[in-house]
């Protein structure tokens, strides 16, 4: 986790910065592979595992060479079939991928988050509420740069990038730093609830309620608005975590007016000037940049319902994409990962994220149905909270192509996972 908080908030431009963290990954799975596995689990925890492994042999059988015959009768491949014609070469054999290349690289990618959801498993609570506070306080760094960037000093921008300098705080991207502090929010939260790990800075729910205050401030520093979008989702689970657990019980008789509250509260807010003039200091670039969805949804067409292969979507998209999305710099993602994942994967893929869908759905339930008024519910609401707050901002954006967030959505589902008990005063 160290390694991909200090050096996975960057894009695949980092490939240093990127090999690094897939290293530490491979090390730490080499290590559990020559301890065994000594995690506990149930039928939940299984079938994460089954998903992960299905996942990574999506990638690995999309390497495997086939016959001319069959990859040459693959949806989306006459332009290769035409261009071995012209060189006479038609008895090629080929992989699944149209880019072997990137197909290996995305697979490598996994390395780093599988390696996290294991090393998760194998904690017992009190470590993996340490991982939390790791993540939270990365997230306050992150919120200090923001407003630190905001401020005019872009010398604190951490990665390059042409277009944007401010709210990226420790990220290349605005859109995943923003991520990162509004999933931040809940386990600040919980933390709040958690014997020693604040005690030693003042009064544990003053400086986790602060520390929610300076990171809502910095989600609106980073402008971005499904930041700004998300917020409320992670503002509406503190309603439990802040209240102790003595109050998690009538938690669900407030949601509604909660909720009620949090929307009249939203749209007071969004009318106001100085939000106004926030939301107006978007970048115009901004505006068009899901122009190119429909060239997207049309490579999709092409390639159903097979796919392309992961980690092809910018040579494919650039085969597919019409005059009028054409723009001086090449689109590196579909800014959806749904359709992405359309694209690269196939109905193959989307089964997965299906299924992932409906693990998260039946585990957050039984989860926290069965530790509703005991110590294990604010972690576990935390850990659900977070994770729907990647769910979401994938839909319009690609958080999870980044090692950092990668790295802390596998924590958050291996906390769901886990069958470690939570002892009677790890919480109050």
């Amino acid at each position: 986790m160290v390694a991909a908080l200090l050096l996975g908030g960057g894009s695949a431009n980092s490939p240093v910065q990127r090999m690094i963290v897939e290293m530490v990954g491979v090390l730490v799975l080499g290590w559990f592979a020559v301890r065994g596995w000594r995690a506990p689990g149930d039928r939940r925890t299984w079938a994460a595992l089954a998903l992960i492994a299905l996942t990574a042999a999506l990638m690995v059988a999309q390497l495997v060479p086939l016959p001319p015959g069959v990859w040459q009768a693959l949806p989306g491949r006459q332009i290769i079939v035409d261009v071995l014609a012209a060189v006479g070469s038609t008895d090629t054999w080929m992989p699944f991928s149209l880019d072997p290349a990137g197909t290996r690289e995305s697979a490598l990618f996994l390395l780093a988050p599988i390696a996290m959801f294991v090393a998760t498993l194998h904690l017992d609570r009190s470590a993996q509420m340490k991982l939390v506070a790791l993540v939270a306080a990365a997230a306050v760094i992150s919120a200090l740069l923001v407003m630190l960037q905001a401020q005019g000093m872009t010398w604190l921008t951490i990665y390059d990038a042409p277009h944007a300098t401010k709210g990226k705080g420790i990220f290349a991207n605005k859109n995943h730093n923003a991520a990162l502090l509004v999933l931040a929010i809940p386990l600040v939260a919980v933390l709040g609830r958690q014997p020693g790990l604040l005690r030693r800075i003042g009064s544990p729910l003053l400086v986790s309620g602060m520390a929610i205050l300076f990171l809502t401030l910095a989600v609106f520093g980073a402008l971005s608005r499904a930041g700004l979008a998300l917020l409320p989702l992670a503002l509406l689970a503190c309603v439990p975590l802040m209240g102790g657990f003595n109050a998690v019980k009538r938690f669900w008789k407030a949601i509604v007016p909660a909720a009620a509250a949090l929307v009249i509260g939203a749209v007071i807010v969004a009318r106001s000037a100085v939000v106004k003039e926030t939301l107006d200091r978007f970048d115009a670039s901004q505006e068009g940049r899901y122009v190119f969805w429909p060239d997207v949804i049309y490579a999709i067409k092409q390639f159903m319902p097979w796919g392309s292969g992961a980690g092809t979507f910018v040579p494919v998209f650039r085969i597919n994409e019409s005059l009028e999305a054409v723009h001086p710099t090449y689109t590196n993602h579909a800014h959806s990962d749904y359709l992405e994942i359309a694209l690269e994967a196939g109905v193959p893929g989307l089964l997965l994220v299906a299924a992932f869908f409906l693990w998260f759905a039946l585990t957050s339930w039984s989860r926290l149905r069965g530790s509703l008024g005991t110590p294990a519910f604010g972690p576990l609401l935390a850990a659900a909270t977070g994770i729907a707050v990647l769910l979401a901002a994938s839909a319009v954006d690609y958080p999870l192509r980044t090692l950092l967030l990668a790295c802390v959505f596998s924590m958050l589902a291996a906390m769901l996972a886990s069958t470690a008990p939570f002892s009677t005063n790890q919480a109050k």
